[in-house]
């Protein structure tokens, strides 16, 4: 695409380059990554979309988690989810783009499909457990904690709860928002079993929009996130180390109070273009304070040369 219709969006352009706008995404996509506030490069206009990409993905899943089968409000036997290997180059991308880089779409689509996942409801304001394996699991116990903008921790919730296997357990615990919170906040969600041992994690950016009904873009999961670039800055230490089979080992560790927010790494070339086909063990991940996260990376097959390790956060630095 030329530069020039790259950035600023060129409607025209990016229509043909979605099918003469199938997927909406010069309309519909574009207003929700104006959502989280104006683009002054297509880098950030970018960056914002993959967090368009990430919640979209996670509220797809999660709501099929929930109405699984009889669980839920709604029958649901199963679940579509195409265009994963379209044959062009296109503006519209999903779990990975055409050159197969890998999005955050992918990575909240998988920690939405862990074997046994705790998850919130943005309309709802409620936490539900799901349990994909074939065993039942009792003795659980599930906390649900409220952080404001600046990181300070507002509230806490906590319940406990069994449940069958290959079931939802639905709403187990409600959450009442305190008034006077910041415009946007976080929810982390932790479910851990009796000897307290953590089987699942989940966070959540949310937002005090109000949803104004199907074919807005509006409520706590879509609108209102102009102040997530307020967000106080982190710092992340990176120590890394290569592994006999050729990955790389990679700690990320929060060294600030504040949460690291919405983190990425990437190997590139020495032209600073992405290692394509490049597999992650994790991305796209959020860093509560003083926290860490290791990262396996497998260069591709084709990777040859020097490669580095470009790291990119919403709100922190290394």
């Amino acid at each position: 695409m030329p530069a020039d219709k790259l950035w600023p969006l060129d409607k025209a352009t990016w229509d043909y380059l979605d099918g003469n706008g199938f997927h909406l995404m010069s309309t519909l996509y574009d207003e929700m990554v104006r959502c989280y506030g104006e683009s002054s490069s297509i880098e950030e206009y970018a960056r914002k979309g993959q967090l368009v990409g990430a919640m979209n993905s996670k509220s797809i899943w999660e709501v099929w988690n929930y109405n699984r089968l009889d669980d839920g409000d709604r029958f649901c036997s199963g679940l579509l989810f195409w265009y994963h290997n379209c044959p062009n180059v296109q503006v519209c991308a999903r779990m990975w783009d055409w050159y197969l880089e890998p999005t955050a779409s992918l990575y909240h689509t998988m920690h939405s499909l862990e074997p046994l996942h705790v998850q919130f409801d943005y309309l709802k304001n409620t936490v539900s457990i799901i349990n994909d394996s074939a065993d039942d699991i009792g003795q659980l116990v599930v906390k649900a904690e409220l952080y404001n903008l600046d990181s300070k921790l507002v509230k806490k919730w906590s319940a406990s709860a069994d449940i069958p296997a290959d079931k939802a357990v639905d709403d187990v615990m409600k959450l009442e928002f305190p008034s006077g919170i910041s415009k946007v906040h976080f929810i982390r969600l932790s479910l851990a079993d009796k000897t307290g041992k953590v089987l699942s994690e989940n966070l959540y950016w949310r937002s005090t929009d109000s949803y104004e009904g199907p074919q807005t873009v509006t409520g706590p999961c879509t609108s209102g996130f102009e102040q997530l670039q307020e967000m106080p800055k982190a710092k992340v230490r990176l120590t890394k180390k290569a592994m006999p089979d050729g990955s790389i080992e990679v700690m990320l560790k929060n060294t600030s109070g504040k949460i690291a927010f919405f983190n990425r790494l990437q190997l590139r070339d020495s032209y600073g273009e992405p290692v394509h086909g490049t597999v992650y063990s994790d991305n796209f991940i959020t860093l509560m304070p003083h926290s860490s996260k290791t990262i396996v990376i497998k260069p591709a097959a084709s990777a040859q040369g020097d490669f580095k390790l470009f790291f990119e956060g919403w709100n922190s630095s290394l």
